[in-house]
């Protein structure tokens, strides 16, 4: 059987680094198929991503990939560890996916004794962690103190954004034991570099501040495709919509947020009745203890209208989207046959009376909107093919 390569991503927007991970599989697994399991309408940092689903599907065929499928909303929009461990159970349960592919600022041997403490915590690590809770540092940055602490690392491994997302997926095969074979990708460049440099792979940040900024032959050449300039969802283009959420919610409303704990509620909506802009409010909401990232979900999370709850009764993925595939790939498709989740690939298909599928439908409706496009976009999208 040839190698069948999984990646989460997100390709906001797909640019030449993602191309070069495609490339350095193929180098040491000629044979391989490439599917691609990538966020929807809003990524995991809890922004609308630039560009629709089926655009940037395309761009990763065009570049090279053989599937791509669509990550459901739940797990994209979540933290680290849970949206490893959505897109790590999606590639297992499809049932035919061998190896999972991933960047990494460090070598995956490194990771590994990582990724085994923080499944199976020790009591110095435990000890370590909360005293830099109580310090009050963010959890990723007292974890990192506490992995370098027993591990005797540099803390500065742990700080690495690929590497923090390359230890989820690592613990997300441990604990689901998955069969999947860990494949990295050494990360070349500044992942947040809001610059495009020559020199340097470019980092979607850059990119996205180019074509923002109408540098689009710019940042087209730094992704190796044609940027479209039409349908596209800006950064604020939600944010009256966001502050309207959060004004008439109430603190209680507010608490049964995800992760929304240690009375944020009330810091939530006190910030929220001064910001005018989204990002106006998360420069008032950021503290030491909270980073910008965790209150950017947050507030996705409230324009969504996903909760606690809805997470804790809907832990596993139940259905996977496919997004559009290669007409040389035609085993692929036969293959779906044996996934263990509902294949939907035609939104018409999904089960609306699932809490799960609703939320990807809403989800597809406030892109549409900030992008200024009619409703009924997830039934108009057609599935990319090339």
């Amino acid at each position: 059987m040839e190698p069948i390569v999984g990646i989460i991503c997100e390709y906001d927007p797909f640019h030449l680094g993602h191309r070069r991970q495609f490339e350095l599989i193929r180098s040491q697994l000629p044979s391989a198929r490439i599917l691609c399991l990538m966020s929807g309408c809003f990524t995991q940092r809890g922004m609308p991503a630039m560009h629709s689903p089926a655009s940037r599907a395309e761009a990763a065929l065009d570049a090279g990939a053989d599937m791509v499928m669509e990550l459901p909303c739940a797990f994209a929009v979540r933290d680290a560890e849970h949206f490893a461990l959505g897109g790590v159970e999606i590639l297992t349960q499809l049932g035919f996916v061998t190896h999972i592919s991933f960047g990494a600022e460090d070598d995956v041997q490194q990771l590994l004794p990582a990724a085994v403490l923080l499944e199976n915590p020790t009591e110095p690590f435990t000890q370590a962690l909360r005293k830099k809770l109580n310090q009050g540092l963010s959890f990723a940055a007292a974890q990192g103190y506490a992995l370098s602490a027993c591990l005797t690392t540099d803390a500065s491994v742990w700080d690495r954004p690929n590497n923090i997302l390359a230890l989820c997926y690592l613990r997300a095969l441990k604990r689901l034991n998955s069969p999947l074979i860990p494949f990295a990708v050494r990360r070349e460049g500044d992942y947040h570099a809001d610059q495009l440099s020559l020199n340097e792979w470019p980092s979607a940040t850059a990119v996205r501040r180019a074509f923002r900024e109408g540098r689009y032959e710019e940042a087209a050449a730094s992704c190796g495709w044609e940027l479209p300039r039409h349908p596209v969802c800006s950064p604020e283009a939600l944010d009256v919509l966001l502050l309207h959420k959060l004004r008439s919610a109430s603190a209680g409303e507010l608490a049964l947020l995800p992760d929304c704990s240690e009375g944020l509620e009330n810091r939530l909506k006190s910030c929220a009745s001064q910001a005018v802009t989204r990002e106006e409010l998360l420069e008032l909401l950021k503290t030491k203890r909270y980073a910008r990232a965790r209150l950017s979900r947050l507030c996705t999370h409230a324009m969504l209208g996903i909760t606690q709850e809805m997470l804790d009764t809907h832990p596993h993925p139940e259905y996977v989207r496919l997004l559009g595939f290669r007409r040389s790939t035609d085993e692929l498709l036969s293959l779906l046959k044996q996934s263990a989740l509902p294949v939907i690939s035609k939104a018409a298909d999904g089960d609306t009376a699932s809490e799960l599928y609703r939320l990807d439908l809403l989800a597809y409706e406030l892109w549409a909107l900030g992008a200024g496009i009619p409703s009924g976009m997830m039934f108009r999208q057609r599935i990319a093919i090339v």
